[in-house]
């Protein structure tokens, strides 16, 4: 990875300066030519060979050029025109997070029946109602923009109105499916559940009426969820061993993917049903999932990817804790390679994540990486920090939710009442995470943004809910996660800009909902049997 300021000062350079009309276009989301006065793709080969995949990784980076100028260099009217989009701030000329217009466009699919519908290229996703709740709900929180009571009552009644119980079996219990009359999803289910959390997690002076809905509705499905998750264990037996080997399917006679595993745990652990049984054997199957590259595939012997190696983390974060076991590497995960395959999905022009070897830079890989980072980082942080509390809720924190917290609630303080200890190759400006923090966030900021709102997979593509959810998820836990700021100074190292307008709500790392509602469920449930 390149470093931050000598990428700027090299971007500084070219002076990428062309009209604000074509400007605007780019930023908006219309297809780039890729060559232009100051950059062409005739300059100077940087692969051994060509191949297709050059090609096109050439194009993507020719594609995110244009955004990477010096902002202070531009004609006033040039700036005026941004100011007028309200993505630099006029004083400082610093990029802006539009949260205004994310909120406008995240709001798009909540409404009445009788009033409005989104457009029919949405028909495809009919059968991820709970996830378009999710994705929307997460982003609204974490720009503070969550819709009125009476919204967030009718999104109760409709997760409700997607539980399907289950009668096949003589275990029964049931789960959310992507729609009315759909079959139970262990996907699905996950984002109902994670949904309802953020209802259920609210202040109940604010919304007293919803928050009673959606707790009510997790407390009388949670033993019927935890009925149809046993009924998912796929178990083998590993013949090096003898040792029991647990992975889970998706829906029943579906495919066994570590996806299942986290849905399943983070539920679980939220609602207080992680019972011996659903932990039996699960670590040990995630274990297998670890590849020759380091990272983690779907299954034994798949190609490493990073959304399932933030499934695989997140899981054996939260079985690890609840076993007792004190590190990711006590449990057999070969750390060093995980954090060598982790740290190179950062692109050093584009500043980015990707998801696999030789892949293009993609927004959401913001949050499926980052956070798989943050994770192993935290885990190796939980090692330094005093660990002497065992009740329920230091369980799943790797230090969040101790008696002694930094202001940011995202870190312990150890014993002497210092800040625990940082990673030794993090650079100040990194505050303690292991990837460029201000690379990141300047890629979600200048690439990711649509101005008109909503965020995306990268310049060329348009915005959806998805990457609007997961690109703010990930600018989230970048600026939070063991962030060791103690003023508003120091914890603006860790903005792009040292811009505190772009500051988001903290989302946890591993449930990916901010950290106030996993508190929150955590206490509710923590007295249910």
């Amino acid at each position: 990875n390149i470093n931050h300021q000598q990428t700027q000062d090299s971007l500084n350079t070219q002076q990428l300066l062309f009209t604000s009309t074509t400007f605007c276009k780019l930023i908006i989301g219309g297809q780039i030519a890729g060559v232009n006065k100051y950059y062409t793709m005739d300059r100077k080969v940087k692969f051994i060979r060509s191949t297709q995949s050059t090609i096109i990784q050439s194009q993507t980076e020719a594609e995110c050029a244009p955004f990477f100028i010096s902002i202070n260099d531009l004609p006033k009217a040039h700036k005026r025109d941004l100011i007028n989009l309200s993505l630099i701030d006029p004083e400082t000329n610093n990029v802006l997070l539009v949260r205004e217009k994310h909120a406008k466009f995240l709001k798009k699919p909540l409404h009445e029946k009788s009033e409005s519908t989104l457009p029919g290229g949405y028909i495809s996703l009919d059968s991820s109602r709970p996830w378009i709740l999710y994705w929307v709900l997460h982003g609204l929180d974490l720009i503070d923009d969550l819709p009125c009571e009476h919204m967030l009552k009718g999104i109760v009644h409709t997760l409700e109105s997607c539980w399907s119980d289950v009668k096949t079996n003589e275990n029964g219990g049931g789960g959310f499916g992507g729609g009315p009359a759909q079959m139970p999803h262990c996907a699905t289910s996950y984002a109902a559940v994670m949904a309802l959390c953020i209802i259920a997690g609210c202040e109940e002076s604010t919304y007293p009426e919803a928050k009673g809905l959606a707790l009510d509705l997790l407390q009388r499905k949670r033993k019927d969820l935890l009925k149809w998750y046993v009924t998912l264990r796929y178990e083998t037996v590993d013949e090096d061993t003898s040792k029991l080997v647990c992975g889970y399917r998706m829906h029943h006679d579906g495919e066994v993917d570590v996806r299942a595993t986290y849905c399943i745990c983070a539920v679980a652990s939220l609602l207080n049903i992680l019972t011996e049984e659903l932990k039996l054997g699960a670590i040990e199957h995630i274990v297998s999932c670890q590849t020759y590259e380091g990272g983690f595939g779907g299954e034994p012997g798949s190609e490493a990817h990073g959304g399932y190696t933030f499934c695989a983390l997140s899981a054996l974060h939260i079985l690890t804790r609840d076993s007792g076991l004190l590190s990711l590497a006590s449990c057999g995960v070969n750390t060093i390679s995980l954090e060598d395959w982790l740290v190179k999905r950062q692109l050093g022009y584009e500043g980015g994540f990707n998801g696999r070897s030789n892949k293009l830079v993609d927004g959401c890989y913001t949050f499926w990486v980052g956070g798989a980072i943050a994770i192993l980082d935290l885990d190796r942080n939980w090692m330094d920090a005093s660990t002497s509390t065992s009740d329920t809720f230091s369980k799943f924190d790797s230090g969040i939710y101790g008696d002694k917290l930094d202001p940011f609630h995202v870190q312990r303080f150890n014993s002497t009442g210092e800040y625990t200890k940082q990673i030794d190759n993090a650079g100040e400006s990194n505050c303690g995470l292991t990837f460029d923090q201000q690379l990141l966030e300047r890629y979600i900021l200048l690439c990711g943004q649509d101005t008109n709102g909503g965020l995306r997979d990268k310049p060329s593509k348009s915005r959806d809910f998805y990457h609007s959810c997961y690109g703010l998820s990930g600018l989230s836990v970048s600026q939070h996660v063991l962030n060791k700021g103690s003023s508003d100074f120091e914890y603006s190292k860790s903005l792009y800009q040292g811009e505190g307008k772009n500051l988001l709500g903290a989302t946890h790392p591993v449930y990916n909902i901010r950290i106030e509602r996993v508190k929150s469920m955590i206490y509710s449930f923590v007295s249910s049997s």
